[in-house]
């Protein structure tokens, strides 16, 4: 009887120790989007990178034709997105900034906005009068992000 209630014992107590465990990795899962596309044209995405638990979805559009990447994130990699992401605690809309021929960025963490501009470029500075710097830790987030992805985003000539 004793045995019987031992065994009984240990295994609620690894059901339990398996079930805290799922429950602290779906707390811990990660939903990021980054797209990129023609300003004023959120419509016509071009490039989006999407962070989907533990992996790095990455796809191009480009005249009809969706390349598709997916790599799997190594844990320094996630540890490190998750990080950034947590560091951001200011959202920034400057969806009515837009000039012709440049680029519009939107970054969405769990379906929130966090960042969105039509007038986005990698370069810290520019002399058109729309253009204003990234805020830090936005510019950090989205360099490591488009250093990840194995497919280049090369926002051709705008920007």
């Amino acid at each position: 009887m004793k045995t019987i209630c031992c065994i009984l014992l240990c295994c609620s107590c690894f059901v339990s120790c398996h079930s805290q465990t799922k429950n602290k990795k779906m707390e811990s899962d990660l939903n990021l989007s980054l797209l990129f596309y023609p300003s004023m044209l959120i419509e016509d995405i071009r490039y989006s990178v999407d962070i989907i638990n533990d992996s790095l979805v990455i796809k191009k559009y480009y005249i009809g034709v969706k390349t598709t990447e997916r790599i799997k994130l190594t844990d320094e990699q996630y540890a490190e997105i998750k990080k950034m992401t947590s560091a951001l605690n200011q959202k920034y809309d400057r969806s009515d900034n837009w000039a012709n021929d440049v680029w519009g960025c939107t970054l969405k963490v769990d379906n929130q906005v966090y960042y969105e501009d039509n007038f986005f470029s990698f370069q810290k500075s520019s002399n058109h009068a729309n253009f204003q710097p990234l805020p830090e830790e936005i510019r950090l987030l989205i360099e490591y992000i488009v250093r990840l992805s194995p497919i280049p985003i090369e926002l051709y000539g705008f920007s």
